[in-house]
């Protein structure tokens, strides 16, 4: 008998999530189609609606999933785990890494905050496996949106990331020379798409792709 396996196109058809509107699923058809059978360890920063979840646990059938948020929710989702909290409460972060130790992707659609990616990533990146994927979506929402940068900064998590591999002192922020070093150490390449979500005429769906060496 011979199993047709659904694309993460087609499972993304079936839920209402913001992925499929700004081509994002296009994107992540391309990094993850040849792992979706494996048994991995997958965490999502931003429940929203559920959808961005439920495609992943579709998509990804032998994988343990889970979702957080700031914000508690009134639903469940069969075969996904969920934890409330903020994403720069490295305690709150932490207790996560204690029961799933580590992780094969993390997706991080959360606050979209520069301050929060950062934090975030500093904490859970160190988390991956070894080739694992840190991914941050929306990272240029900051330049049309105020509030995504309380420090008005004139860049962004694209920057800072970049900046830790290419030595930009002038674009470090929110890490310490240690955290730097030891970050620095585990990045093997930075990769950044553009999906079809603008805003106040600015595209802000740069997505940036850390993977770890």
């Amino acid at each position: 008998m011979v199993f047709y396996m659904k694309s993460l196109i087609e499972i993304g058809s079936k839920y209402p999530s913001s992925k499929n509107k700004y081509g994002f699923i296009q994107i992540y058809e391309k990094y993850f189609k040849d792992i979706k059978d494996q048994k991995l360890n997958i965490l999502e920063i931003g429940i929203d609606k559920g959808d961005s979840l439920r495609i992943w646990r579709d998509y990804f059938p032998n994988a343990k999933i889970c979702g957080l948020d700031i914000d508690k929710k009134d639903f469940h989702i069969n075969g996904v785990e969920f934890f409330f909290g903020d994403q720069s409460d490295k305690d709150f972060l932490n207790s996560i890494i204690d029961k799933y130790n580590k992780f094969d992707i993390i997706i991080d659609d959360g606050s979209h905050n520069i301050r929060d990616q950062i934090i975030s990533f500093n904490i859970l990146f160190r988390k991956l496996i070894k080739h694992g994927m840190y991914v941050i979506e929306d990272a240029s929402q900051y330049k049309a949106m105020k509030n995504l940068n309380l420090d008005n900064l004139k860049f962004g998590s694209k920057e800072i990331l970049f900046s830790i591999i290419k030595g930009n002192f002038n674009e470090r922020k929110y890490l310490s020379k240690d955290d730097i070093k030891k970050l620095g150490s585990k990045i093997k390449k930075i990769h950044v798409k553009k999906g079809k979500f603008t805003q106040k005429g600015i595209n802000i769906s740069e997505i940036i792709f850390v993977e770890k060496l």
